[in-house]
């Protein structure tokens, strides 16, 4: 059963938000790196397209200032916000699913056909998703390094797991130098890194090192004070990102779903627009940890 009529038109059995929604849902539970665990969605908004501008007021530090008990204060207070910064939704991911019967594969929500494909529309969105984000955390922390070396550490592979340890301790002093937040302190490892530190009692035993939580979706432990995440969406020579979310607000959206049919088949297609975008607006609160020649 098509989902255009006789004359071409589309049929109202098409129900966009249903697809929407499975694919919205999908994807935001399988980023990593694009989650709200390594990036603040503060500033999102309303995202109508690709092209938007998401505008940031910035927010100054107060100056410490003497006080005088008999005169008070001798000047103005210093305004809090010191004008804006704007990031743009910059990038732009379709999705396409064909399908031969869409009306019967709506009426089965919740049943396997459905699921499926919005699974994996969901996962590959995700995908690209985190590595644009992640590409602009290596260049933040690049960019910083040459203000102030220790954003760019040296992840030796071969290392023994002390050596590896030491360098999981470089990271953290400059974080603790920039005064990142302790709590909700993250770390981002590739799959390669990730096989290494299991071969570490003090990773593996992470009850140690505080952390006693449960392993959940995205989070693979707790190590010095980091929720560590695994992806394989990092460049092939990064294989350590951390930080903390204050850094970096991540913007996105899916804003168009909808169908049309086939002219190769006889079958529909549904697609999708997700559009998002990224700034990193603390570089200081980043490392990376990479393979340096």
């Amino acid at each position: 059963m098509a989902i255009f009529d006789e004359a071409g038109y589309r049929d109202s059995r098409f129900i966009p938000e249903v697809w929407t929604a499975g694919v919205w849902t999908e994807m935001r539970s399988k980023l990593t790196i694009g989650s709200d665990l390594v990036c603040n969605r503060d500033w999102e908004g309303t995202i109508a397209d690709v092209g938007d501008a998401v505008r940031i007021p910035t927010v100054t530090d107060p100056e410490i200032e003497d006080y005088d008990p008999t005169a008070g204060f001798s000047g103005d207070p210093k305004e809090m916000t010191g004008g804006k910064r704007t990031f743009e939704i910059s990038q732009s991911k379709a999705f396409r699913i064909r399908v031969d019967d869409i009306h019967k594969v709506q009426s089965m929500i919740g049943g396997k056909y459905m699921h499926e494909g919005t699974t994996r529309a969901g996962r590959k969105l995700a995908e690209a998703a985190d590595s644009y984000v992640a590409g602009l955390l290596v260049a933040a922390a690049t960019a910083q390094n040459a203000k102030k070396a220790g954003h760019l550490q040296d992840i030796d592979l071969a290392a023994t797991p002390d050596a590896l340890f030491d360098q999981w301790i470089a990271a953290k002093v400059v974080l603790d130098q920039t005064e990142t937040p302790d709590e909700g302190r993250f770390a981002v490892v590739s799959p390669v890194l990730q096989g290494r530190l299991l071969r570490d009692d003090r990773f593996i035993d992470v009850s140690k090192f505080g952390g006693d939580e449960p392993i959940r979706n995205g989070v693979i432990g707790k190590f010095l004070g980091f929720y560590i995440h695994k992806t394989n969406a990092l460049p092939t020579d990064v294989h350590l990102v951390a930080g903390h979310r204050i850094a970096t607000t991540f913007a996105d959206q899916i804003v168009k779903t909808e169908n049309y049919r086939s002219e190769k088949f006889f079958a529909d297609v549904v697609r999708g627009l997700h559009v998002y975008g990224a700034s990193v607006m603390r570089p200081e609160h980043i490392v990376v940890g990479k393979v340096i020649p």
